[in-house]
């Protein structure tokens, strides 16, 4: 009955529009729920992996890859206290943690409108378990970042050069029924189901209702620096990291203004709940992609909101709230940065809490 009670509540949750809630995720706290958007092993890429405890108590967590087919990979491990730990995704080099391979699996990737996945891209989820991962346990002592080095395959489109950036993961305060941090190691919420609202016992921070994004036009060219190509890697607030998942899709939809504070309106795309959306006219999927060129703005520089809408446009697409990292292809190497959240919309993270059990594939 717990079970079916807590179900019923995200179904409520995902169904409600924005409210005005102060407790958000954001890249900036310590949390008990750690997401990570942009994991790429792609061609010469490589990820680096750094999650830090806080807190002088030890704490056991759990881990999902995902990868943008839907193929997916859990594992965990233990954090002593002021514990760090780190690991390199493509060659599963650890400290203090032995990582599963990335999964290259998966079957999602279409039919269109939806565009083509990539198993070599993908997302990171992290939170605090008790011991026999059979729940979830508030711990907000958590927090995390990746360095994505980037070795370009298209000499034309970035330099010949490898770039490397850092951003820091998402993170999720759990709460407790005032809208407080919960204490440590409290039970939350009913197994294997992570409510993202933020205003009661046994929640999470809600997400962002759409994120903002700050760049350079494509072609646009300020000083000694040329913007060649942007992209933007989002992940839904509707994650559904189950074996036997339901898919969760959504349409970004995007309003782009030039530093002259004019707008530009009807960019679009149909995605999952894990993907990587090159800002561009070239990108087929990608409805007025000129949008972001500097032949249509006309400045060097320029910002975009970006929110996930239901549309018939994208069958079987539902609202989302989003967590985004910014990327740029430049004269001077691969740029990225996480987006900057605004409002506040409910969602979840579904799981499988069977307990420690050896690595699970598919």
């Amino acid at each position: 009955m717990k079970a079916l009670r807590g179900i019923a509540l995200v179904a409520a949750l995902a169904s409600t529009s924005a409210f005005a809630a102060q407790n958000v995720a954001n890249t900036s706290q310590k949390g008990s729920l750690l997401i990570w958007p942009l994991v790429d092993i792609d061609n010469g890429n490589e990820t680096f992996i750094e999650i830090s405890n806080d807190s002088s108590r030890l704490v056991h967590v759990e881990c999902y890859y995902v990868n943008e087919k839907k193929g997916r990979v859990d594992f965990d491990f233990e954090l002593t206290g002021k514990a760090t730990a780190s690991w390199a995704v493509k060659s599963m080099d650890g400290d203090q943690v032995n990582p599963p391979a990335f999964p290259t699996g998966g079957s999602w990737g279409g039919p269109a409108p939806y565009p083509v996945a990539n198993a070599n891209r993908g997302e990171l989820v992290c939170f605090a378990v008790n011991p026999d991962v059979t729940g979830q346990i508030a711990f907000n002592h958590l927090t995390g970042n990746a360095t994505v080095t980037h070795t370009p395959a298209d000499p034309v489109v970035a330099p010949d050069q490898q770039s490397v950036f850092r951003y820091n993961s998402w993170a999720f305060v759990a709460r407790n029924a005032t809208g407080l941090p919960q204490s440590d190691n409290a039970r939350q919420g009913v197994p294997g189901i992570l409510v993202l609202s933020g205003d009661g016992a046994g929640t999470y921070d809600a997400c962002p209702i759409y994120n903002i994004g700050l760049f350079m036009p494509n072609g646009a060219v300020l000083g000694d620096l040329t913007t060649h190509r942007n992209a933007l890697t989002v992940v839904s607030c509707n994650q559904d990291l189950r074996q036997d998942y339901q898919l969760n899709l959504t349409k970004l939809q995007f309003t782009v203004w030039n530093s002259k504070e004019q707008s530009y309106t009807g960019a679009y795309i149909c995605v999952d709940s894990v993907n990587s959306v090159y800002l561009t006219p070239e990108n087929t999927f990608l409805k007025n992609g000129g949008n972001f060129n500097y032949t249509t703005l006309r400045t060097q520089n320029a910002r975009f909101i970006v929110r996930g809408v239901a549309s018939t446009q994208c069958p079987s697409s539902k609202a989302s709230g989003l967590l985004g990292v910014l990327t740029a292809d430049t004269s001077a190497g691969r740029t990225g940065t996480t987006t900057h959240g605004a409002g506040a919309q409910p969602g979840f993270v579904l799981w499988d809490p069977q307990g420690a059990t050896p690595f699970r594939a598919q």
